[in-house]
């Protein structure tokens, strides 16, 4: 794919811009859907809202990333708007330079994950319960994409994920 990219560039047919578009998202690891409280992970990622409170999305930033940044979950309804963007901040020290950054958000977690190879972690929840989720019945197939900083480009794939009311 990026040699087609790369063609296109060199070629003329297609700007840098339009090239980069042709390329897989890199940067962060596929999003996990999850629902904290669930014994186990239903099915085609299929959540019944009458179970769950809200769900978690992980994701695992596979390069190095120091200093201060914002990974954004942006979270699309069924419908194809945008829901919810979900920034969550992170300040990444290099090895070495100090003690470890304390996390200040009890709902974001951003750590080290053992056995990796410097790669890191951002959590993030997304209340369903309550919610206009829930209220105005929006149910359905929705997505959740990450993007690092103010990247109008994606740094995961799309995740699909259902919202039903049983």
């Amino acid at each position: 794919m990026k040699r087609i990219a790369v063609l296109l560039v060199t070629t003329g047919i297609a700007s840098t811009a339009a090239a980069r578009e042709l390329l897989p998202p890199r940067g962060c690891s596929a999003i996990e859907v999850t629902a904290p409280g669930l014994r186990r992970p239903p099915r085609n990622l299929r959540f019944a809202t009458s179970q769950v409170l809200d769900l978690e999305f992980t994701t695992e930033l596979q390069e190095a990333t120091y200093g201060s940044h914002v990974l954004h979950f942006k979270v699309t309804t069924p419908g194809g708007f945008l829901y919810q963007d979900l920034a969550m901040p992170f300040n990444w020290r290099r090895p070495g330079k100090g003690p470890r950054e304390r996390l200040s958000d009890a709902v974001m977690r951003a750590a080290a994950r053992p056995g990796s190879a410097g790669g890191r972690e951002v959590r993030a929840r997304l209340p369903v319960a309550g919610t206009s989720i829930t209220l105005k019945t929006l149910y359905g197939r929705w997505s959740v994409q990450a993007f690092l900083d103010d990247e109008s480009r994606p740094c995961s794939p799309a995740v699909g994920f259902t919202l039903a009311s049983n």
